[in-house]
């Protein structure tokens, strides 16, 4: 009996453990279509309070070993010692995790007391809860995928929300066929021709849009970008700021004299700046760059009633005049502001490296001649509904033809989180059909195109530059349009169906009810309503 009660709990955490072999950064992405296989099977005969305990221990698990780097940034960022940065990841773990804990509640719910298909209820369930959950780092289960372009192109539809329906789909999918053999049912091809079906539907999806956009790739101008990554973690602009800007400058000088530049991209915060309110005016020491520069800086806005220090993207002509500024919006908690900081201010002498800024308000694209720039800052990028805001193009609705962003991951270390976090940027190249051009100061800098794909990157944790051609683009998409209509939808479905679910199992209990209650509490289940 111990066993058999332990074995549910062995295959939660196994599913938890593919779950994040099968990420980006590990990249096992096959891992990903059958990591909720084991979770599936945990949960196939428990109530659904016990469901719901065995999928948050499975996204804890999945959680603590995806964002293991969280301690890592604990330490930098807060200077907290390893016993406290290790529970901090175990909060954080918990709380993204409760996710496959709800998700596993509401499967288990609607097999119990409606007839949905599994098949059916599992992804929808997820993707409305993807759309719906709350998190500091979302982190969309459909990165896992960016490796594969031809599975990937129906972001430009229904966005990366889409991907991840898909993988969920393969995953109920390959348990309805696995649950009957298990079971000695007859076979049904049913299942496995239809995901046959959505497969070729998505796959040949992808390879007619990628020919598309190739065709439209190789007939647009190009702008030669080049990325100045100069190995300088995030603490060292406390120690030497001038050293640091100094370096910029001189790789910028170096690589604009060995080949001419359209522009020329800087991570963020590489230094402090002062400007009025206008924010107009010029710099000085870029004056002597040949090359108009995109570059991240610490802004003290000065003036009557201000004093406001933001997180701000300036760009710059070659001879320093300032054409345009951005200011991160998003901000990241306990890094750049800390929540109820302003009316505890002391919370901020407990972590030395967190900032202060203001979010900014403006999300007007940057002009450089006759071309549109869309700016983001740091994890700005991870939030597709910022990014589409971001590529309306303003007040007057002129589409950006590239996306840039600028970031700074040296506080993860050398982790997989650089590689997760472009991942999950990397689709926003395919959900508005743009290039995306990425520099980070420790690195991954990267270049990708508006298919998805990586065309060029830097190492981690390496000094280099890296130049390469991008195309201008316009036009729209559907997902640019109309945004996350299928987690919308999903959670109008999930609703509905739960609803269902719960309004059956009060009906059991107010009449004589006997099959419902010894379905819900002895967790007796049924194939036709659990497969």
């Amino acid at each position: 009996m111990t066993i058999g009660k332990a074995l549910p709990l062995c295959a939660a955490v196994l599913g938890g453990i593919l779950l994040f072999l099968g990420y980006a950064g590990f990249d096992q992405f096959y891992l990903e279509w059958i990591f909720l296989l084991p979770l599936f099977w945990a949960i196939r005969d428990q109530r659904p309070k016990h469901a719901f305990q065995l999928g948050w221990c499975a996204g804890i698990v999945g959680h603590a070993g995806g964002f293991y780097w969280v301690i890592g940034m604990f330490q930098v960022f807060a200077g907290l010692p390893w016993p406290l940065a290790a529970l901090g990841l175990l909060f954080l773990a918990a709380a993204n995790g409760l996710l496959m804990g709800v998700w596993a509640w509401a499967v288990r719910v609607a097999a119990l007391k409606t007839r949905w298909s599994l098949v059916w209820v599992a992804p929808v369930v997820w993707t409305a809860l993807e759309k719906f959950w709350p998190e500091v780092f979302p982190n969309y289960l459909g990165a896992s995928q960016y490796q594969l372009p031809l599975l990937t192109q129906i972001a430009d539809l229904v966005g990366i929300l889409g991907v991840s329906f898909l993988v969920v789909f393969i995953n109920a999918v390959l348990w309805s066929v696995l649950s009957g053999w298990l079971e000695r049912r007859s076979f049904t091809w049913r299942p496995l021709a239809v995901l046959a079906a959505v497969l070729v539907a998505v796959l040949g999806y992808g390879a007619y849009r990628i020919a598309a956009v190739e065709r439209q790739v190789a007939s647009a101008e190009q702008l030669s970008v080049g990325l100045i990554q100069t190995n300088q973690g995030g603490t060292a602009k406390y120690y030497d700021p001038d050293a640091i800007f100094r370096e910029h400058q001189a790789m910028t000088v170096a690589l604009a004299q060995v080949q001419p530049l359209d522009l020329t991209v800087w991570p963020e915060g590489i230094c402090e700046i002062a400007l009025a309110s206008s924010r107009e005016g010029q710099v000085p020491a870029f004056a002597g760059m040949k090359t108009p520069v995109l570059w991240g800086a610490v802004l003290k806005e000065m003036g009557p009633g201000s004093g406001k220090v933001c997180n701000t993207a300036l760009l710059t002509d070659p001879s320093g005049r300032i054409l345009g500024t951005y200011d991160k919006s998003v901000l990241v908690p306990f890094g750049e502001y800390i929540p109820f900081g302003d009316i505890f201010p002391r919370l901020y002498s407990w972590s030395p490296y967190t900032s202060r800024f203001w979010p900014g308000e403006s999300e007007e694209p940057l002009t450089l001649g006759k071309h549109r720039l869309s700016v983001s800052i740091c994890y700005e990028d991870i939030f597709p509904e910022k990014i589409r805001a971001l590529m309306r193009g303003g007040r007057e609705g002129r589409r950006p033809d590239v996306m840039f962003n600028l970031t700074n991951d040296s506080w993860y270390g050398k982790s997989t989180e650089p590689m997760e976090h472009l991942a999950l940027a990397s689709f926003r190249s395919i959900e508005n059909r743009r290039a995306l051009v990425r520099v980070t100061n420790t690195g991954i800098s990267a270049i990708v195109d508006p298919v998805g794909r990586i065309v060029s990157r830097t190492g981690i944790w390496t000094k280099e530059t890296l130049v390469n051609r991008v195309p201008i683009l316009q036009g729209t998409t559907v997902y640019a349009r109309y945004g996350d209509l299928l987690g919308w939808l999903c959670i109008l479905l999930t609703a509905w169906c739960i609803g269902q679910a719960l309004g059956m199992a009060g009906k059991g209990r107010s009449g004589d009810g006997a099959e419902e209650t010894r379905e819900e509490h002895a967790g007796a289940h049924s194939s036709r309503k659990w497969h």
